[in-house]
């Protein structure tokens, strides 16, 4: 039997393990040629490599949504979709023919998508038909509420209330627009997957900022930056030199006007 050759597009190391792993459970003649993480990589790729057999695209990625990457170039292979949204969006896909899988995948759901793939052997997907997800993607994200445990009661309060969330002594807090301090009963991870990606960035391990909390960012010592937040606690917030490029392309996307302002260099 031939191999199928994937490449798979996913922004969260754990996801793409386990994906390759089911992967390898349901078609061991699987063979991934590529783990990308972002559009910009993602179009690199594209561009420079032979097309695969079949692809699976996360739809929010780090530096913005898949859908993009149909925008920026041809994609002439089949895409499966894994993606968290609701039935609706779901349902986009099934009448389009567009397959998905549903985090956290299941082998049962992925063995379902080859065994389609294999059937319906697509040269590639139809613009109009992304443009169309795309719409019915945007239109259907909702805002995020966290139910807050404060004593004996709990208190919703939504995403777009919070300024940024940080880790403090193994618990996960989030300091809110008008300087409220709140425990939130999940960890980091759980949060920065439920997250809009538009709006929050993951900074490092420690902090996810909201791009409304920052007031501007500064060159720091061993070209990171440095973030000047809303209510900023008392260590800097820092963002490594991998990842500068990354935060710049999030920070001005979709027409976001605000621009970084270079206050000084070497500081340590």
């Amino acid at each position: 039997m031939s191999e199928l050759n994937t490449i798979i597009v996913e922004d969260e190391v754990g996801a793409a393990n386990h994906l390759k792993l089911t992967l390898k459970a349901v078609e061991p003649n699987v063979v991934v040629r590529g783990v990308l993480t972002g559009v910009k990589e993602t179009i690199e790729w594209i561009t420079s490599n032979p097309a695969p057999d079949l692809a699976f695209f996360d739809i929010q990625l780090e530096d913005g949504m898949s859908f993009d990457i149909f925008k920026k170039c041809k994609v002439k292979f089949p895409v499966i979709f894994t993606t968290a949204y609701d039935q609706y969006a779901i349902e986009a896909f099934k009448v389009n023919s567009v397959d998905y899988l549903l985090k956290p995948i299941k082998e049962a759901d992925l063995l379902f998508s080859i065994t389609k793939y294999k059937d319906l052997k697509k040269p590639g997907l139809d613009q109009s038909v992304i443009q169309h997800l795309l719409g019915i993607v945007e239109s259907r994200q909702k805002t995020l509420t966290l139910l807050i445990q404060v004593k004996d009661k709990l208190i919703p309060i939504t995403e777009n209330d919070f300024a940024y969330f940080y880790l403090e002594n193994g618990l996960l807090k989030g300091r809110t627009l008008n300087n409220l301090v709140f425990t939130l009963n999940e960890t980091l991870e759980e949060l920065v997957s439920k997250l809009n990606k538009v709006n929050f960035f993951r900074a490092n391990r420690q902090v996810i900022v909201s791009r409304t909390a920052i007031h501007e960012a500064e060159y720091y010592f061993n070209g990171r930056l440095a973030l000047k937040l809303v209510h900023a606690p008392k260590e800097p917030v820092l963002i490594s030199k991998a990842r500068v490029q990354i935060f710049k392309e999030w920070w001005t996307q979709d027409n976001y006007t605000r621009q970084i302002t270079i206050e000084g260099h070497g500081k340590s």
